[in-house]
């Protein structure tokens, strides 16, 4: 199965408490061995559950892709440490990189696949650029819609694309470009256009939050390039 529901303590803002790549997905510590299980079979790539400064909302503070995940620069030694240890249990070349910013909500603030990023303007250029050379990838500041938090109001993996429908149709053909996969517009959880915080996506599936209804389940699969 390449998508189901699910909701972390009645939670349906699963991107709020992660964020997958193709190699892992950072998880939120807590969560029981059955959500678990679930995150496991649909994005088929390793669990790493652990907290950021303290914090549960891993999913606003980390963002990346399957060459680095960049985290605040004040993450606790110990959250790196034990990021890092199951890296090394997994064989996973990823790296965890503490990114020194006035901003960290990185989670809202980058939208990445393995292909490109595109960040907020409230990122300097020279952030950017840095942000580049640790994903190595296009980097590209911008905003999508009239929102800076381009990775709450987007989700995008190496097959496809979600964003706000607010979004225009000159910026679907950028993001296109940029990212290199089909774009569209859509929402989650019964008409949330926050997209970013409603999902954990990867190529190989995606989890949503329980009260996306059947069509807002249609077109996600279609645009994260699950439908035949």
């Amino acid at each position: 199965m390449h998508i189901e529901r699910l909701d972390f303590e009645n939670s349906p803002y699963l991107g709020v408490y992660g964020t997958a790549t193709d190699k892992l997905v950072l998880i939120r510590e807590g969560l029981g061995e059955k959500k678990l299980g679930v995150l496991r079979e649909v994005l088929k790539v390793p669990l790493i559950e652990t907290s950021i400064m303290k914090s549960r909302i891993v999913g606003i503070f980390a963002a990346g892709n399957s060459s680095a995940i960049v985290v605040p620069w004040y993450v606790w030694d110990a959250e790196l440490e034990h990021i890092n240890g199951q890296l090394k249990e997994y064989g996973i070349d990823t790296e965890i990189v503490p990114f020194q910013s006035t901003l960290t909500a990185f989670g809202n603030l980058i939208l990445a696949n393995d292909r490109a990023a595109l960040v907020s303007a409230k990122f300097t250029r020279e952030e950017a650029k840095k942000l580049e050379d640790i994903l190595g990838v296009e980097v590209e500041r911008g905003m999508i819609g009239d929102f800076h938090a381009v990775g709450s109001v987007g989700v995008v993996t190496n097959r496809g694309g979600l964003v706000h429908p607010e979004a225009t149709d000159e910026e679907l053909e950028w993001l296109r470009d940029l990212f290199k996969v089909d774009i569209y517009v859509g929402t989650a959880n019964m008409g949330v256009p926050f997209v970013g915080s409603c999902m954990l996506a990867n190529s190989y599936g995606v989890v949503v939050g329980h009260l996306t209804t059947g069509p807002e389940i249609v077109k996600i699969e279609e645009a994260l390039g699950f439908l035949d």
